[in-house]
């Protein structure tokens, strides 16, 4: 999918939450130097500079492909240092520059994975921190988009993960350590099913933002056979 259609029709949503994983790994060592690599409209950083995680934090990276979701990421606070760019071609970075990095629902729209855990490997620092979240599916999964064939929960996914091995594999041939690992089902807001299908562009920003919408989406309901998949991991010597 072309990235001008992928910005205006795949809104991010600033839902104020920070993954239980993500804030374990602030809670247990001292980051200074940090990046979210596929940040979108900047949900995750926004939560984390809402909720403190961010305030002593000296360097502060966002890397998107679409140049108008960095735009609203530069939005969010001052102190982010906005990239237009591949997370498998992170030339704006420099090696062992980063104490921790997360990746979130981001690894399953590339084509090629295994770049962008060498990459994230050659910007950590030794015994960095990276925070890597993807859909896992069961072979009974539905939800109402389809591509390629397939019913997928995002039509702009490169693959949908069904077996552990596919991934873990990669993670241990480009040099971590699983920390963490857990798998969640997946729930989406009711509203969502009609906003994605009525709202584009501005008016899915306009839509997403009102407060009578934002409160209607905390209903929400399990998608089936589909989960949240996350994984903390450790850079190896």
């Amino acid at each position: 999918m072309e990235i001008k259609r992928y910005s205006n029709q795949y809104v991010h949503y600033y839902t104020g939450e920070v993954p239980k994983m993500v804030e374990s790994v602030f809670k247990s060592m001292s980051v200074n130097n940090f990046a979210d690599l596929g940040s979108g409209d900047g949900s995750l950083l926004y939560s984390l500079f809402r909720y403190g995680y961010l305030k002593q934090v000296s360097n502060v990276i966002a890397v998107d492909i679409s140049p108008e979701r960095i735009n609203n990421v530069s939005k969010i606070d001052g102190r982010i240092k906005c990239f237009v760019g591949d997370v498998s071609r992170l030339t704006m970075i420099k090696d062992g520059s980063l104490d921790f990095a997360v990746s979130n629902q981001v690894i399953e729209h590339i084509s090629v994975q295994d770049k962008v855990m060498s990459e994230a490997y050659r910007i950590l620092r030794p015994s960095g921190m990276f925070y890597l979240s993807t859909v896992f599916k069961k072979w009974y999964a539905w939800y109402f988009y389809r591509a390629h064939g397939k019913w997928v929960l995002d039509p702009t996914h490169v693959l949908e993960y069904d077996k552990p091995e596919e991934l873990l594999g990669i993670i241990r041939n480009h040099g971590f350590e699983v920390l963490q690992e857990k798998k969640s089902l997946q729930w989406f807001p009711l509203t969502d099913f009609f906003l994605k299908r009525i709202c584009t562009g501005k008016y899915a920003r306009l839509a997403y933002n009102n407060r009578h919408l934002r409160l209607l989406r905390k209903v929400k309901v399990p998608i089936p056979g589909y989960y949240n998949w996350e994984i903390v991991l450790k850079k190896i010597l």
